[in-house]
């Protein structure tokens, strides 16, 4: 477990680095050819379209806890029900949206602010990635087997892959044609067929026992899942007015410029929840399999390494981001995005917390205690909205209120509500969860301050010396992470970890 668990860590990292590569080239790639309005469509058309997983995440969120339970317990039957279930059940639900999804495609452009003359580019992106939406939807459906077999590597492997050839597709397409917005939606569409392929292939390799047929698909099974989904649906509901109302509420209130400015400098924020999801995605299986065994302590012991890891592993790019805010958008973006540093760390720093805590969420969804949380987030999440309208419309602070407003809502509900829910649902001590939140804040805010003194002291006229102060600082974060943080049982278990690695290489 151990050794498995390493390897997935590191192909999540290798991911999330090479997301961070592509990430760095794209987004000055698609402005320079497009224009800052005109690039905003972009994260505008897949947030909009991403609010349709709404109605299908109430079977898909709950799918890998019942097929890892029943493959734990090689209940076969059991397991072929619930992936059946699972998949016809979404391919279902996506039928019964398609008639709705195409109207809100053909008249995006008079739903949102779209630069004149851009309508119809507009149209043909959101019906790309509506397209994308329905094939990685369904494609999830076989990506149960690499979350219950615990395969995050292989999975990592195909993202890297679809990346590169998404890239490829779009220059392509950018060098041969004049590049259009709806150019960037063929390239995700296309390079998404060869995804799902890859999700296929991959639930072949590792459940040959699983068969894709419509008279497995079971109701009582349907209910069960649904009947907990619903509440993941609530508090999906709560999620998306925390993490993605804010860019509709820029495009609406402060227009289609503000929009690309605001969308370009969320890349980071935008990645960095991404990285943490999957790494967090990774402890998902052993925790679910402490429940499934009835291991109280080994789940809470897991549990609060998993807090303390991630936070500490996200809490090193969060403080370097802050605190190099102004050189990185120097570089990446150009002079013009300079003045936008205070708000790319204002995106990014209580990030520390926020994703910190991702894997208690595991312990929700295992024990099946998801009615409460998602209550909580739909609440907040209005709340969010609220306050992020009055901060950029009445108070006028702009895309910063909208920023502050996400960063107020959000580490108000994981700082309080998030660990002392954990605690209760295992029953035990409320504070046992913030044991691990003092250095993981201290270790983000003293990175960001000295890299900004660093960055203020020194030139930091290129990349390679940008990343080589990143590396230095990084480092010696590592160090005192290990020597200062990790007590002995923990700095033991990395060493156990980093054995079982070499030996898997050997």
């Amino acid at each position: 477990m151990k050794s498995r668990f390493f390897i997935n860590l590191a192909a999540n990292v290798a991911n999330f680095g090479f997301s961070i590569l592509v990430g760095l080239w794209l987004t000055p790639y698609l402005i320079r050819h497009l224009g800052v309005g005109a690039y905003g469509l972009i994260p505008l058309a897949t947030t909009v379209i991403s609010y349709l997983a709404l109605f299908t995440i109430a079977l898909t969120s709950v799918s890998g806890r019942f097929m890892t339970i029943a493959l734990e317990r090689k209940d076969y039957d059991e397991a072929n029900r619930v992936f059946n279930t699972s998949f016809w059940g979404t391919a279902g639900v996506l039928l019964v949206l398609l008639i709705p999804s195409l109207w809100l495609v053909f008249h995006a452009s008079l739903l949102f602010s779209v630069p004149p003359g851009y309508e119809r580019d507009f149209m043909l992106l959101a019906l790309a990635v509506l397209g994308m939406f329905n094939l990685t939807t369904l494609s999830n459906g076989f990506g149960i087997s690499a979350f219950s077999r615990n395969r995050f590597d292989l999975t990592n492997a195909v993202n890297i892959l679809t990346t590169i050839i998404r890239v490829i597709l779009l220059v392509f397409l950018f060098s041969n044609y004049i590049p259009k917005v709806w150019h960037v939606g063929v390239s995700l569409l296309i390079s998404t067929v060869f995804s799902s392929a890859g999700a296929y292939y991959i639930w072949k390799y590792l459940t040959p026992m699983l068969e894709l047929r419509m008279a497995w698909f079971n109701f009582a099974t349907f209910r069960q899942m649904t009947g907990m989904g619903w509440w993941i649906v609530i508090n999906s509901v709560g999620s998306l007015l925390y993490l993605s109302i804010d860019l509709l509420v820029v495009n609406k209130m402060l227009g289609a410029e503000a929009t690309g400015q605001y969308g370009a400098v969320m890349t980071w924020s935008t990645l960095l929840r991404s990285f943490a999801g999957v790494v967090a995605g990774v402890f998902g299986p052993t925790i679910i399999m402490y429940y499934s065994r009835n291991d109280l302590s080994g789940l809470v012991r897991y549990s609060r390494q998993a807090v303390k890891f991630l936070g500490l592993f996200i809490a090193i790019p969060i403080g370097l981001i802050c605190g190099m805010s102004k050189p990185l958008l120097q570089l990446w973006l150009g002079q013009s995005f300079v003045h936008l540093a205070p708000l790319m760390s204002l995106m990014t720093f209580h990030l520390c917390i926020n994703l910190a805590v991702l894997p208690l969420f595991n312990i929700q969804v295992s024990t099946n205690h998801v009615r409460l949380p998602g209550i909580v987030t739909c609440i907040m999440g209005m709340m969010n909205l609220g306050l992020a309208v009055i901060l950029a419309g009445s108070v006028g602070w702009g895309m910063y209120g909208v920023a502050i407003a996400g960063a107020i809502m959000l580490t108000a509900k994981n700082l309080v509500f998030t660990p002392i829910y954990a605690a209760h649902i295992l029953k035990i001590k409320w504070t046992v969860f913030y044991r691990e939140a003092l250095p993981i804040v201290a270790l983000a805010l003293g990175l960001a301050a000295l890299g900004w003194g660093v960055s203020s002291c020194l030139s930091i006229i290129s990349w390679t010396r940008l990343l080589l102060v990143a590396s230095l600082l990084g480092a010696i974060s590592m160090g005192v992470i290990f020597a200062g943080v990790l007590d002995k049982e923990e700095r033991a278990y990395v060493g156990k970890i980093l054995s079982s690695w070499k030996k898997v290489e050997g």
